[in-house]
This record gives structure tokens, C-alpha cells and sequence, in this order.
């Protein structure tokens, strides 16, 4: 009866305590301490090392949810030997994140549609974000529709002010925002915000020299091309469409045949049931 009462009590006080993990498996534990003798340091020791591994989980859980990162795009299925020109080295440096997130830098993909540049960004975001990281994935039209919004109810600052919680914002498809003067003003603003404060990701299809098509006004180009390229690194990913690659190879395999692994080279269907992005 006492067991079961301390049992109880010790459950009531793993609640107040707000250890979840520890209520759910202190019991186990406790068994296995008492069959192999550990000593009582070691029991606390493996407690505490399980309770912090299950709140990275849980807090990794919570900002996946909140990232809407590209499903199924991950480093390990990118084909880096498509993209010579990209070190997977450099990649998995910028993946730890400390040397350029902490500075508020940024990282800019270039490069012709179809090169993984989607792939990519998603697949950095994912790595960072299981390193604590704070990411979003975002088409550009849409976050910049959103702020539309937001500008007309008033509360523009307010709105990128909240993009403040996240660490890195990824501005997919960056040169595909209507040349207007009400969108292209609220993306020089989301630039601005986060000159040296906060870091952007942004892929495009066009080089510097063609943003014009983006920014109207000349000056405008000029400042988010300079706030943009001051702090960054820039990869250039100037190879042959995936799908046209891939299309070519169904081509000459027959129909019907499925895909193997999701990379750039070989793409298939998403878990969402997506068409794979660039």
C-alpha cells in the first residue's frame, strides 16, 4: 500500500514539476536501477538525459508543425552530384547554422527552374531546425500577400515583427511576385526589417540583373539587391532541369516505371501527395 501511495504522490509531483517524460517512465527505470544496482547518481543522471531528449523532440514537433517546410526534402535524398557546383561539405556547415543565423546573414540560390533549388532551401531548413533553429518555408506571393493584407488592416510592422520569431525566413520563388507597387514595397520591407537582424534564404530564377522585373522602381532594386548580397553566401545552381532530366530517362525506360528515391534526378510523389517542387 505504501508503494502505491508514494507511487501516486511521486506522480503528483512529476506533474507540478512539468516533467511529462519522467512521469511516464521513472517507474522502468526505477526497476531496472533496483535489478542492476546502479548507483543513485546514475539513476538521476539517465532520468534527466531522457526527460531533455524527449523535450528537444517534442520541441522540434512543435516548430515542424510550424515551419511548412517541403515533405520529404531532406539533405540525404538530395544528388549532390547533380549540382557539382554546391559542396555538400559547405552545405552541412551552413547547416549548423551558428556562423552566419547568429549575424543575421543570408543565403541566396540562384540558378535556371528545376536545378533543386526548393529541394535544397527546404533541406536546410530541416537541418537547422533539428539543430534548435527557428525556420520558415514560404512562397514569396504568399507571404507577400499576406502582408498585403496586413498593411491594409493597419498592422504591417506588427506582421513582420512576429517573422522575428523565426530565425531564418525562406522566400521561395522569389522572382515570380507581380511586378506591383503595393507587393514589391511590402517585400522591400520584410528585407529591410531583417538587414543584419534576421536571416533570409531566398531562391530565384533570375540573376541580380534581372530583379527589375521584381522591384519597379530602379532605386528599390538597388537597396534590396545591396541589403540582400551584403552579409551572404550565393550558390549557383546552373544545371538542367530535373524534370526535363527525369523525363527524358522515362523516356527511355518505358512508361510506368517508378521512381526509386526522391532526389532532383529522380523524383516522386511527396506523402502529401504533392507535385515534388523545384
Amino acid at each position: 500500500m505504501s508503494d502505491a501511495i508514494d507511487s501516486t504522490r511521486l506522480t503528483l509531483l512529476l506533474n507540478e514539476l512539468r516533467l511529462p517524460a519522467l512521469k511516464q517512465i521513472w517507474s522502468s527505470f526505477a526497476e531496472r536501477s533496483d535489478k542492476e544496482g546502479w548507483p543513485a547518481a546514475r539513476l538521476i543522471m539517465a532520468l534527466a538525459e531522457h526527460e531533455l531528449a524527449e523535450r528537444d523532440r517534442r520541441r522540434i514537433e512543435r516548430h515542424l508543425g510550424k515551419a511548412r517546410l517541403l515533405p520529404g526534402k531532406t539533405l540525404e535524398n538530395f544528388d549532390f552530384d547533380a549540382v557539382p557546383m554546391v559542396s555538400k561539405a559547405q552545405v552541412a556547415a551552413l547547416c549548423a547554422g551558428d556562423g552566419w543565423l547568429r549575424h543575421g546573414a543570408n543565403l541566396i540560390l540562384m540558378g535556371p527552374p528545376g536545378g533543386g533549388k526548393s529541394h535544397l532551401s527546404s533541406a536546410i531548413g530541416l537541418g537547422l531546425l533539428e539543430k534548435g533553429w527557428r525556420v520558415l518555408f514560404a512562397r514569396t506571393s504568399d507571404l507577400v500577400q499576406r502582408l498585403q493584407v496586413a498593411r491594409r488592416e493597419l498592422a504591417l510592422e506588427a506582421a513582420i515583427s512576429r517573422l522575428d520569431r523565426f530565425d531564418l525566413v525562406i522566400l521561395d520563388d522569389f522572382a515570380y511576385v507581380t511586378k506591383d507597387q503595393a507587393e514589391t514595397s511590402v517585400l522591400f520591407e520584410l528585407i529591410s526589417a531583417r538587414y543584419e537582424r534576421r536571416s533570409l534564404l531566398i531562391t530565384a530564377n533570375q540573376p541580380f540583373g534581372e530583379w527589375g522585373k521584381v522591384f519597379p522602381d530602379p532605386a528599390m532594386t538597388l537597396a534590396a539587391v545591396d541589403r540582400l548580397v551584403h552579409h551572404s553566401t550565393i550558390f549557383e545552381l546552373n544545371v538542367e532541369s530535373y524534370r526535363r532530366r527525369t523525363a527524358l530517362q522515362r523516356k527511355q525506360e518505358g512508361p510506368g516505371r517508378p521512381a526509386s528515391f526522391a532526389t532532383p534526378r529522380n523524383v516522386s510523389r511527396t506523402r502529401r501527395d504533392k507535385p515534388a517542387a523545384e
